[in-house]
């Protein structure tokens, strides 16, 4: 190649003319999708991936695809030809791929114009093992396992037909899609898949996050129809517990207008609808309830002795539908002493993390060891007793935080580590026989356990296996293989 002196002044603005152009022809082609049409595959069955490409620069390309497998994956049938990408437009391509056998397999795509590489994407995604598919008219009766503890899912009850756009973020993850698809939670059906899922597992209760819309008044929520819709009328409702976390954070709406409006609209709702429900979660004959901000009641009541007076009137109004009372958590994920002295006074029984914050983008075992950090100096300042939380990753709604992920095989290790922890806690607390999983399905944040594209039931099985006496082989059905779903229509019906 000439080196710059033997450059003419002409051949200097023609190699600069082309390697703009190749720079623009860079940035002007993107990867749209690159994905597969099912959520989850088996080995041994033909799965079909999809890639979606669009020019979004100012000139016609010619552009070629190049797709790899890992080792054991065949590629057989593809419509995957060079085209003519012309500006504004796009091209698809199709790949049908086997997998020999179970295996996690990683794909990589590369789009070439000429001799450049003008976009790039890749796929994660778990070939379950093979099994001979049935047909079934519904889907086959939980088999709850025991557990050591008794172990619980935040869930994030974001998922309803009316709002499509709660999915935006997991279309640019495409491998985070959920093994029931972009389903609603409001179907029944769905709701007994992940009872199914979670009991089969050791997961015995699930908290879901709770939202109030307007204060002051007779209660109104949003999101609700995970519980009222789903759960509430679902057929294996009586085999999976709930609870609720008051998602009090959305001020002048969420919370309460003062203590009258506690306990004459919130109270007398949560007892109707929730805490006398037979498939709620009550401990020693008290209603589990979990608070996401309880330092916001303090404005909402007047103080923290109004606050701590007020959960005590909360307690006795329970005691009086023949309860022995409400145990009552706060959620803090910090380590100020002070802010647990607050909560402390407030009259919280125990504080919980919904997540854990790890900065710094970790690895997975940076993501463990700070995680049992601030567990242990948590119970070390001996304030408040605690309910522990493990977390599996995070990455923020928009990918705007510190993104960290455990795989399966590093998430089996936290729990064992959380498992002791939680042995050393008195049995006489709630956080020597509870331990809590974050989370069960925040597909947009980027935190699940729940079956799913990239790592099928890892998480899961790594729960089933620290936790239940049933570590053995087991079957994981997923709705693909009794012929039931899909579950995703009403959300391709609005977002086709």
């Amino acid at each position: 190649m000439p080196t710059l002196a033997t450059l003419t002044l002409a051949a200097l603005l023609a190699l600069a003319a082309s390697t703009s152009a190749a720079a623009a022809e860079a940035g002007a082609v993107r990867v749209r999708t690159f994905t597969a049409e099912k959520p989850l595959y088996r080995a041994q069955q033909v799965a079909t991936l999809v890639a979606v490409v669009e020019n979004a620069g100012p000139a016609d390309l010619e552009v070629a695809p190049k797709m790899t497998a890992p080792e054991g994956v065949r590629i057989g049938k593809t419509v995957a030809e060079p085209a003519k990408l012309p500006k504004g437009g796009q091209v698809r391509w199709t790949w049908e791929v086997e997998a020999d056998r179970a295996v996690h397999a990683d794909f990589a795509l590369e789009v070439r114009s000429g001799d450049n590489v003008v976009a790039k994407a890749a796929l994660a995604m778990e070939f379950l093992p093979a099994i001979e598919p049935v047909r079934s008219s519904y889907i086959p009766e939980p088999q709850p396992v025991k557990t050591s503890l008794l172990i619980g899912a935040h869930h994030c009850p974001l998922w309803e037909a009316e709002k499509p756009e709660m999915w935006d973020n997991i279309l640019k993850h495409p491998e985070r899609v959920p093994a029931l698809g972009f389903y609603d939670q409001k179907s029944p059906e769905v709701s007994d898949w992940e009872t199914k899922w979670a009991v089969e597992h050791g997961v015995s209760f699930f908290i879901y996050c709770w939202y109030r819309t307007s204060q002051g008044g007779p209660v109104q929520t949003m999101f609700s129809s995970a519980i009222h819709d789903g759960l509430q009328k679902s057929r294996f409702r009586k085999q999976m517990k709930y609870t609720i976390m008051w998602e009090n954070q959305s001020r002048g709406k969420a919370g309460v207008a003062d203590e009258k409006d506690l306990m004459e609209n919130l109270l007398p709702y949560w007892m109707e609808h929730y805490f006398q429900d037979p498939s709620y979660l009550v401990v020693d004959n008290r209603p589990v309830l979990f608070i996401y901000r309880p330092e916001f009641l303090v404005q909402d009541l007047g103080g923290a002795e109004k606050v701590a007076a007020a959960l005590e009137k909360m307690r006795q109004a329970c005691k009086a539908k023949g309860f022995d009372g409400l145990t009552i958590l706060g959620e803090y994920r910090g380590l100020d002493p002070n802010h647990l002295r607050l909560m402390k006074g407030l009259g919280l029984d125990y504080t919980f993390a919904y997540v854990w914050y790890v900065g710094g983008s970790p690895t997975p075992a940076e993501a463990i060891r700070s995680q049992m950090d601030q567990i242990r100096k948590t119970q070390a300042f001996g304030i408040l007793p605690q309910v522990v939380t493990v977390s599996q990753a995070w990455s923020g709604w928009k990918d705007e935080g510190s993104i960290w992920k455990i795989p399966p095989r590093e998430y089996e290790t936290l729990l064992v580590k959380a498992k002791e922890f939680v042995a050393t806690l008195p049995k006489d607390q709630l956080g020597g026989r509870m331990l809590l999983l974050d989370n069960w399905n925040e597909w947009g944040e980027g935190h699940y356990i729940a079956p799913y594209r990239e790592y099928g039931f890892g998480y899961l099985d790594a729960v089933r296996k620290v936790f239940s006496d049933a570590a053995g082989p087991h079957v994981d059905l997923i709705p693909d293989d009794i012929g039931l779903g899909p579950y995703d229509a009403a959300f391709k019906a609005r977002r086709p």
